[in-house]
C-alpha cells in the first residue's frame, strides 16, 4: 500500500496498478478527494483525514507528497518527514515531487519559484544537498533525484 498526498497524482498512477492500493491521506485537498470516490480506482482506495504535524498512516510501502514540503520552514518540514520515518516499513520508499533549485550562483529559473515562496509565510524552495540534509536528519537517506518534464522532480529516499 501506498500512502499518496496528492490525490490527482495518485489517479493517474494507480490506475495503471491494479495490483497496488493506495490510502490518501488528506488534510488540504478534502475537495479533490471527494472526486476519488468516483474514479476507477475508487475500491482500491481509502481517504483518510489526517494532521501530518502529528502522524501519517501507519506500515505504507511508500509515501508520495507532491508540493508539501516546500510550504515550510525546516523545523515544520523536520514534522512530517519525521512522522513519515515513523510510519514507513523498513524497506518502504518516500517520494517527494517538488523544485530542486540548482546550487547558489548557477543560473535556475526556478529561483523565482523560490521567490514566490519567500514572500508566502514559512516556504522555502530547496537544492538537493539541502532536501539530503533535511531527509537525513529525519532519519531518510537520499537515493536519487529524478528529473521531470515539468520543474518539478521526483526526490526518492527510504529509511536510513
Amino acid at each position: 500500500m501506498w500512502a499518496v498526498d496528492t490525490v490527482r497524482c495518485s489517479m493517474r498512477s494507480f490506475r495503471r496498478t491494479p495490483d497496488c492500493t493506495v490510502s490518501s491521506p488528506t488534510c488540504r485537498r478534502v475537495a479533490e478527494a471527494a472526486s476519488l470516490r468516483e474514479a476507477a480506482i475508487a475500491g482500491r482506495c481509502e481517504i483518510v483525514a489526517i494532521d501530518f504535524f502529528h502522524s501519517v498512516p501507519d506500515g505504507a510501502d511508500g509515501y508520495v507528497m507532491k508540493a508539501i514540503i516546500h510550504d515550510w520552514e525546516d523545523a515544520d518540514a523536520l514534522k512530517i518527514l519525521k512522522n513519515c520515518r515513523r510510519a514507513i516499513r523498513p524497506d518502504g520508499r518516500l517520494l517527494l515531487i517538488e523544485v530542486v533549485l540548482k546550487a547558489p550562483n548557477q543560473p535556475d529559473p526556478a529561483r523565482s519559484f523560490d521567490l514566490d515562496m519567500l514572500v508566502l509565510p514559512k516556504g522555502r524552495q530547496r537544492t538537493e544537498a539541502e532536501f539530503r540534509a533535511l531527509l537525513g536528519e529525519a532519519g531518510f537517506a537520499l537515493m536519487r533525484v529524478i528529473p521531470t518534464a515539468g520543474a518539478a522532480s521526483i526526490i526518492e529516499s527510504h529509511p536510513d
